[in-house]
């Protein structure tokens, strides 16, 4: 078959309305894990999936394992015909369609007509002989030269795009031909890279997809939603396309429940519908496990189950009553929150749970911005400032939890410059991937060098020979208040030069290289007053996580 332009890269979509948001009803997204049973073949996986009452399995059917001859397909081994053991499960595979062809292209990922036919004809072949397969998702992290390689492939984002969609658009049609109703993941991205879904989609991919692939491990849950409504905003081909977060996880397996249950609630309000965690079983890349090597299953593996069994499937809003609070709720009994600290007061009969679901004592219960708050009202309906209330939280601002785009309509109370000699301008809104070197997440940058930039929990002031290039968050205070100025950091590389000023006026200056919170004394101040946080590089190139918080001062 040959692949025509005009059917790959001709197809003109009708953009939605920019201001549009996606509306379709959001629910709890169905829970998966990362499998790697087409890798190496292992019992205990299964027993692991079964323990967890797995219903999605993320795993592959290696094309080099089935055509062993041109053209021939054969499935005869443990890990090509494992797919048959998962309905008995009831289990689905989520066919991850990926890996080159030591045949085809010279083992490269495909990029010639002939391998990308070679390519669509093997995904043909695995759905013929898997009748059960409902799922495919085309390419892995195609966005990164980690998971496709070779002639194609390399060069500008645009050229890696369009090698994308040829595959993409050939592997669902052949596919679709085969299986009327399969549903295709397409996108393939790791992280969310606006630049890089701007060029598959102006090729044409929304033609050969029914969800769009992000694995978001370089994006806080805080930060999630915020960017999955910018991706919306940006490239309208995705405004009411469901998302797929293939793969998500953390190394630090005693922060991982929490990250969880975070990534979940921001997940489920921002139109995911499918959330695969990596990995099941232990892979040797220390991000953490559902399970042990032995098929027990660990903290998170324990948080897993308990999500599936009581979120998944159930209407899901946000119920984040201030920019400085997260939070979820499912149905109408269970509700996830976290953030600023702040004391809560519960109806009776509502019970607190721990990460894995068991129940706490509801006294004295506070709200914490690392372990989220998870109620279960039973027969009490869940609303805020009714069974559940909020005291105060006594935040003014924060950089973090009030970042915001420029250019998207919310609101910010910081200004966000950047500085070299005196003269100042605003920090401007990056797609992330748009060129080398940069954030694979949209970002805050400036034209004056490409280098100088800021995100939501860091910024990386730069030094060219022009002179230095400071990032400034400016605050005006908008009435009459005493503020307690907390600034934390967290520098890489040799740090960065930090200077708090008021009016004009140093208050403190240090340079910052390794991790810590300054916290400046109570600073009595009017409407118009103005507070700046500067970050100044000094000499070696380094940058820092940065948060300012801005206290009211009680009493």
């Amino acid at each position: 078959m040959r692949l025509a332009a005009a059917s790959v890269f001709g197809l003109v979509m009708a953009l939605p309305d920019a201001g549009q948001a996606y509306d379709a009803v959001l629910k709890g997204p169905r829970l998966g894990a990362a499998t790697d049973l087409g890798q190496t073949w292992n019992q205990a996986v299964l027993t692991g999936a079964a323990a967890l009452h797995l219903g999605v399995l993320r795993d592959e059917v290696f094309w080099e394992g089935v055509e062993t001859d041109r053209g021939r397909f054969v499935f005869d081994t443990p890990r090509t015909t494992y797919p048959d053991l998962l309905p008995e499960l009831g289990a689905a595979l989520m066919f991850l369609v990926n890996n080159p062809h030591p045949g085809h292209d010279g083992g490269t990922t495909p990029w010639t007509e002939a391998g990308v036919r070679a390519f669509a004809r093997y995904t043909a072949e695995v759905l013929r002989r898997f009748p059960d397969i409902g799922i495919i998702e085309v390419g892995n992290e195609m966005n990164s030269q980690t998971f496709a390689w070779g002639p194609g492939w390399e060069g500008p984002i645009e050229v890696r795009a369009a090698s994308y969609v040829r595959l993409l658009a050939a592997t669902a049609q052949a596919a679709r031909a085969e299986r009327p109703g399969v549903e295709v993941l397409g996108g393939a991205a790791h992280s969310i890279p606006i630049a890089w879904f701007r060029a598959i989609f102006a090729l044409g991919a929304a033609a050969y997809m029914d969800g769009l692939v992000i694995h978001p491990y370089t994006v806080p849950p805080e930060q999630l939603a915020r960017q999955i409504a910018l991706l919306r905003h940006e490239v309208p081909q995705t405004m009411d396309m469901p998302i797929a977060v293939t793969e998500f996880g953390l190394k630090d397996a005693g922060l991982a429940p929490a990250y969880l249950v975070k990534s979940y609630c921001q997940q489920a309000i921002s139109g995911v519908t499918e959330a695969v965690w990596y990995p099941l079983d232990p892979r040797g890349d220390g991000l953490a496990a559902l399970m042990t090597a032995d098929g027990s299953l660990t903290p998170v593996g324990e948080t897993f189950r308990f999500l599936r069994a009581n979120f998944e499937g159930q209407v899901a809003e946000a119920v984040a009553p201030d920019p400085f609070t997260y939070g979820c709720r499912f149905g109408a009994d269970k509700m996830v929150l976290w953030g600023a600290p702040r004391d809560v007061t519960l109806a009776a009969g509502v019970r607190v749970l721990d990460l894995s679901g068991s129940t706490l004592p509801a006294t004295a219960v506070r709200l914490s911005p690392d372990v989220p708050l998870i109620l279960d009202g039973g027969s009490v309906l869940l609303r805020l400032g009714d069974a559940v209330r909020l005291g105060p939280n006594g935040i003014l601002a924060d950089s973090r939890d009030q970042f915001a785009y420029p250019g998207t309509g919310a609101p910010d109370p910081f200004e966000r410059l950047v500085r070299q000699g005196g003269a100042q301008t605003p920090l401007l809104m990056r797609p992330g991937q748009e060129r080398d070197g940069v954030p694979w997440t949209p970002y805050l940058g400036t034209d004056i060098d490409g280098v100088a930039r800021a995100s939501a929990d860091w910024v990386l002031p730069s030094d060219p020979p022009a002179g230095p290039i400071e990032i400034v968050y400016r605050f005006r205070v908008p009435r009459a208040v005493t503020v307690v100025a907390e600034v934390r950091l967290a520098p890489w590389d040799g740090g960065v030069t930090l200077t708090v000023r008021v009016n004009g006026r140093d208050l403190r200056r240090v340079a910052v290289t390794q991790a810590q919170t300054l916290t400046l004394e109570a600073l009595a101040l009017v409407a118009g007053d103005v507070i700046e946080v500067v970050a100044a590089p000094n000499g070696s190139g380094g940058g820092s996580g940065l948060r300012v918080i801005l206290h009211e001062a009680s009493g």
